[in-house]
């Protein structure tokens, strides 16, 4: 089965990816300033016309690579010879956090897909430092079979993202060019206005207001907006549709494991789309 994400992402919305999309509706262009992992990109069938972005320039080099019909098959050579080793993971945090390395091509995507699926889940594109994944019970994953799950992944993933716009830039300035159409609709994922770890591009309160204006000018394009509950919300879009959804979080990182149920909500500028219980679970 393929991994519908990039980079274990902090945040990651693999989990909820399919109550995501049921909130998109039919459209046929497709716009995700914030895409992160790009687990709803992956997750939803092809649109006729889709961009993603993200200022996260590791994660935007990785996808470029994977999309490119040249390179893609020298990075999956490469990573198909590539053992799970600590050793091999410290090298690659070392390697990244040079600033003389290569910002971009074939060598850093290597790298970023080393420390992203050697290390541990859910840190990616924060600024936590990650180490390197290690199990020490019998229940949950294997380290090495995620890794390779990931790697088979590359060819699925160099097909779907062969017809997607990659942008890279202010994800706040990309919404105010977006046409308001009937037809488009835009997910957005910001960083959320309380937050357990830092993320490597964070958001300010003035931020968040930005983004609200942004948006909040589409009468005919649907926006679909993730974020944590939090009392500001009401206040930054008013007259929302708003759609609860309990997730059960685990994100461990060096200094402490998260776990339990994150209250996540889904804010629309137009009419919910019901959603049966069969099409929820």
């Amino acid at each position: 089965m393929n991994i519908t994400a990039l980079a274990p992402w902090y945040g990651s919305k693999r989990t909820l990816a399919a109550r995501i999309i049921h909130q998109l509706g039919p459209h046929s262009v497709y716009w995700e300033p914030f895409c992160g992992s790009m687990a709803v990109l992956l997750a939803k069938d092809p649109s006729r016309q889709e961009t993603v972005n993200d200022l996260h320039n590791d994660l935007i080099n990785l996808a470029r690579i994977v999309a490119d019909p040249k390179l893609a098959p020298d990075l999956e050579w490469r990573l198909r010879r590539t053992l799970v080793h600590e050793g091999l993971y410290r090298e690659t945090v070392t390697w990244l956090k040079d600033p003389a390395a290569d910002q971009e091509g074939v060598e850093r995507a290597y790298r970023y897909f080393v420390r992203s699926w050697m290390g541990m889940n859910g840190v990616a594109g924060t600024s936590v430092r990650s180490n390197f994944a290690r199990r020490f019970t019998s229940n949950g994953g294997c380290p090495a079979v995620r890794f390779a799950a990931a790697v088979d992944s590359l060819p699925w993933w160099h097909q779907r993202l062969r017809t997607v716009a990659i942008y890279q830039g202010d994800g706040i300035d990309l919404c105010t060019k977006v046409e308001d159409k009937a037809g488009t609709v835009i997910y957005l994922d910001p960083p959320y206005l309380k937050k357990s770890d830092d993320y490597q591009h964070d958001f300010t309160d003035p931020d968040h207001a930005r983004l609200a204006t942004a948006i909040g000018r589409f009468k005919h394009t649907r926006c679909v907006v993730s974020y944590y509950d939090h009392p500001k919300l009401a206040e930054l879009y008013p007259g929302w549709g708003k759609i609860a959804i309990p997730v059960h979080r685990a994100m461990a990182n060096a200094s402490r494991s998260m776990r339990g149920t994150a209250p996540e909500v889904l804010l629309v500028n137009q009419p919910p789309i019901t959603q049966t219980a069969k099409e929820a679970a």
